[in-house]
C-alpha cells in the first residue's frame, strides 16, 4: 500500500509539472524598451538615470548655421550644398533601447548645467517612445502629451 501511494504522489507531481510547463508558467515577463529623443538644446546632452541609477547619456547632435554636423562635440560632416538652408544652430539628443522591467519607474534627465527633468512613468512591457521638445516644453510618452518645464516632475503612462 505504501509503494502504491508513493507512486501515485510521484505521478501527480509529474503531471502537475507537465501542466505548468505547457501552460507557460515558467516564462519570464517581457521587458520594456525605452527609446528617447530630445529636440532642442535643453537636455540634448543629458545624463539618464532610472530609479536614481545612471544608465547612460543622450548622444547629442548639433547642426551649426555654417552647415557643420557635430556628434557629441566631435566634427562629423558638412551638410551638402544642395540641402535646405540652416537658420541658427539646431540641437537634438537621442538614446536607443534602454531596457527596464515593467512597472513604475522614475526616469531623470540631468543636464550638464544642473537642470533636471523627472518623469514618473508606468512602464508596460514592449517598446516606448519618450520625446521632449525643449522649445515647446512638451513631453510625449507613446502619444500622450504632458507640459514639462525644466525642473518639473511629470507623470505618464497611468490610466485615467
Amino acid at each position: 500500500m505504501d509503494k502504491s501511494r508513493a507512486f501515485l504522489f510521484a505521478l501527480v507531481g509529474i503531471l502537475a509539472g507537465v501542466v505548468l510547463i505547457f501552460a507557460g508558467g515558467c516564462k519570464r515577463p517581457e521587458p520594456a524598451k525605452i527609446i528617447m529623443n530630445i529636440d532642442g538644446k535643453a537636455f540634448s546632452d543629458a545624463s539618464i538615470l532610472i530609479d536614481g541609477k545612471p544608465v547612460g547619456r543622450l548622444t547629442q547632435t548639433v547642426i551649426t548655421s555654417d552647415r557643420k554636423i557635430y556628434i557629441d562635440g566631435v566634427f562629423s560632416a558638412n551638410l551638402p550644398p544642395a540641402s535646405e538652408p540652416v537658420d541658427g544652430d539646431t540641437y537634438a539628443g537621442c538614446a536607443d533601447s534602454i531596457i527596464v522591467s515593467a512597472g513604475d519607474h522614475t526616469i531623470s534627465l540631468q543636464a550638464p548645467d544642473g537642470e533636471s527633468l523627472q518623469i514618473l512613468a508606468a512602464v508596460s512591457p514592449g517598446f516606448h517612445l519618450l520625446t521632449y521638445s525643449a522649445d515647446e516644453k512638451m513631453l510625449k510618452w507613446d502619444g500622450e502629451k504632458v507640459a514639462a518645464e525644466p525642473g518639473a516632475k511629470v507623470a505618464v503612462g497611468r490610466k485615467k
